[in-house]
């Protein structure tokens, strides 16, 4: 299914790009981003040509795919929008400089601190001693050029919450594809069990221990709640469930069953998913 839907589009994106890779249409882009819908006249002012005739030339080029005319004026469409998301996260321009700091977090693995960097509009949380990765992605410069770098990794792991809880609801946070979940023991990883989602279309896939996709259970919210802990105020690497599996047990295998021990002070939520990573149960254990 992948292979066919490359074939199918990689010709209409060959010939998009191409459309794109001119700086006049770039202009008129940005002028309809700044004001929509325009007349001919004042588009072709706020894009900055003096020619009519070149300025309609290549606003002809962008009609259909980029833009749409509506009764003598025109707008953005949703194409066009995207192309102009690309421009403002600026992933084509200069890589910002690096950023590399130490995490209190325990590696999952070996126990020594988590390191977090970013460079090249990648983020790596990974472990200096024994070079286990716990998570590796994407996060435009832009992300970086108005952050400091604490700001930066938050920010981040509010994004990565945002595309965890779409994968986990069938939602390919790439391209909107359907996606299909599935918990898998063994996988070729430092865990011992795994959340395994996988894009019917593009072919993406992400994989995480099985207790992060649990950050948008409104059980396991509650929980953290009650004991003083905002998902959305720390970032996702200092919850020991959500970067390991020790906390993890197979419940059964026919069908699989799969449990997540979830610890405060005292208190511990367990979280039972089946094969899809959908919970089936929870249980309030308190005051060991």
């Amino acid at each position: 299914m992948v292979e066919d839907a490359v074939s199918m589009t990689v010709d209409r994106a060959a010939d998009a790009f191409g459309t794109l890779a001119d700086e006049n249409r770039i202009a008129i882009l940005l002028a309809l981003w700044n004001e929509q819908p325009l007349s001919f006249a004042r588009l072709q002012s706020a894009a900055d040509f003096e020619d009519s005739g070149r300025f309609n030339y290549h606003l002809t080029q962008l009609l259909g795919r980029f833009v749409r005319k509506d009764d003598e004026e025109y707008r953005l469409r949703p194409a066009g929008g995207r192309a102009i998301d690309i421009l403002f996260d600026e992933r084509f321009g200069e890589p910002p400089s690096p950023i590399e700091r130490d995490l209190e977090t325990p590696c999952p693995d070996c126990g020594a601190s988590l390191r977090a960097t970013y460079e090249d509009g990648h983020i790596e949380i990974s472990c200096p001693a024994c070079s286990v990765v716990v998570h590796y992605g994407y996060f435009p410069p832009r992300g970086r050029a108005s952050r400091d770098p604490e700001g930066l990794f938050l920010a981040y792991s509010r994004q990565l919450w945002r595309d965890f809880t779409l994968a986990s609801a069938g939602v390919c946070p790439h391209c909107s594809g359907r996606m299909e979940t599935h918990v898998t023991p063994d996988p070729d990883w430092y865990l011992d069990v795994a959340t395994i989602s996988v894009c019917q279309h593009c072919g993406v896939d992400i994989g995480t221990p099985v207790g992060l996709r649990l950050l948008a259970d409104p059980a396991v919210v509650a929980f953290l709640a009650d004991h003083g802990v905002d998902i959305d105020q720390v970032p996702f690497w200092t919850l020991p469930f959500c970067v390991g599996d020790d906390s993890v047990s197979i419940d059964a295998t026919e069908p699989l069953r799969v449990s997540v021990h979830i610890e405060q002070g005292t208190d511990r939520l367990d979280v039972t998913v089946d094969e899809s990573g959908a919970v089936t149960e929870t249980a309030l254990v308190e005051s060991r």
